[in-house]
């Protein structure tokens, strides 16, 4: 499945591989590997940015600089052709104030942009999430200390960077409205300086709030730099169609090359931690959502020998036994390559299911199927609309997204370096 010859012109979702799916699916098949995974299976099958995958082929990850600065071993992130794929490197922010990182902020973002300069398409400049208030660890105690931090990072990245065919996304940050709403205030001076934008915070998914700023930068001539918008941390289907609406607004209306991304990692955080994998769609006229299902956490509570309930390229050549070895009572039954095989598997579902809603939302715009949430659909006018200029189109966008049941909440985890 080559999931990118089906793609059309959808907003672009990156799968946020960690440190040990990168290596394992880079490494070569020894002999006790050959034994553990199914018959005609090696590790490399499961690099999905290999164009020769024999399993699923999709070019593009967000990777973060957590997991890539100072690691020397071969991954699929390293090795890559970059003629074929495409990697947006983060930049680590929140494991740097939250204790994960020991370096100074001064040698990480330098360290930082050395790497996104060496092995990435786009960068996400260092930012002090706005999160780091609420970690005591952080050393970042009110709003404007981090924006200032980030601010200052931003100029570190203006004056140092190097590669010009690098584009370097700026962040804006925010736990409010409020708080949102004054970092662009600061930001957006900079922008001019950066081909993007990078929206984090817990006001991420607002995406009626972030046209209405997108628009204000346009009457001032601060969008004019702007060639990629991404969004941090989310996989859901119903913010995948309105971010495919409002990337092709914005191509329509602003410029035919400018490119909208979202990104997710719990593909890994949450199937390596949890064993919580995804398994497809639901979509009906009130919403679209992932489905997922939780892998017994015990030997024994198992059939080995069943087939996988779940359906995928890599699924369909395995038992249950095959994802999870383990058969003693008292202990988990999963390890290191049935747990990448998971994150593989759950990968392909997430990249089916958004697909698929994009698929179900133009077949609703041209009449041809009713089995998608009503109020979204409404909402793909509306934004192409609002981005052409309209204040009463926007205005209508807020109170539609508003509404009980339609408001897409984002989850306070969920970024690549939270692993």
């Amino acid at each position: 499945m080559k999931f990118n010859d089906h793609w059309s012109d959808y907003a672009r979702y990156l799968p946020a591989p960690n440190e040990h799916f990168v290596k394992f699916a880079e490494q070569a098949t020894t002999k006790p590997l050959e034994q553990r995974l199914p018959t005609r299976v090696r590790a490399k099958h499961m690099n999905f940015l290999n164009p020769a995958s024999p399993l699923f082929c999709w070019p593009d990850v967000l990777y973060t600089a957590t997991f890539a600065v100072g690691n020397s071993h071969p991954t699929i992130i390293s090795n890559r052709d970059r003629s074929k794929t495409f990697v947006l490197g983060d930049s680590g922010g929140f494991s740097l104030i939250s204790g994960a990182i020991s370096s100074s902020m001064g040698s990480w973002r330098a360290a930082t942009l050395n790497w996104q300069e060496a092995e990435c398409d786009v960068g996400i400049i260092v930012d002090v999430p706005t999160r780091a208030i609420d970690v005591a660890a952080s050393g970042y105690t009110n709003f404007l200390s981090c924006l200032d931090q980030t601010v200052d990072n931003a100029k570190f990245a203006i004056s140092n960077r190097s590669r010009a065919d690098l584009k370097l996304l700026a962040v804006y940050q925010g736990r409010t409205k409020s708080e949102a709403d004054k970092w662009a205030v600061v930001m957006e001076r900079f922008q001019r300086d950066f081909e993007g934008m990078a929206i984090a915070g817990h006001t991420r998914l607002e995406i009626a709030d972030w046209i209405g700023q997108f628009r204000s930068m346009m009457d001032r001539r601060l969008f004019d730099t702007v060639t990629h918008i991404h969004f941090l941390g989310t996989a859901q289907p119903r913010f995948a169609v309105l971010a495919t609406a409002l990337q092709r607004s914005l191509r329509k209306h602003v410029r035919p090359d400018l490119t909208v991304t979202f990104d997710s990692s719990t593909s890994f955080t949450f199937v390596q931690k949890f064993g919580q994998v995804v398994t497809g769609l639901q979509a009906d006229r009130k919403d679209f959502r992932l489905l997922n299902h939780t892998m017994p956490n015990r030997g024994g509570e198992f059939n080995p020998l069943s087939p996988f309930p779940y359906r995928s390229p890599l699924a369909d050549l395995c038992t249950v036994g095959d994802f999870l070895p383990g058969m003693d009572p008292t202990a988990t039954p999963s390890d290191m390559v049935g747990n990448n095989m998971l994150s593989h598997h759950s990968v392909y579902s997430e990249l089916s299911a958004i697909l698929q809603a994009n698929r179900l939302m133009d077949m609703a715009q041209e009449g041809k199927n009713g089995l998608v949430p009503y109020d979204i659909s409404l909402a793909i006018g509306m934004i192409d609309q609002a981005i052409a200029g309209s204040g009463q189109a926007l205005s209508d966008l807020r109170r539609l997204l508003s509404r009980p049941g339609n408001k897409i909440m984002a989850p306070v985890e969920d970024r690549a370096d939270e692993a």
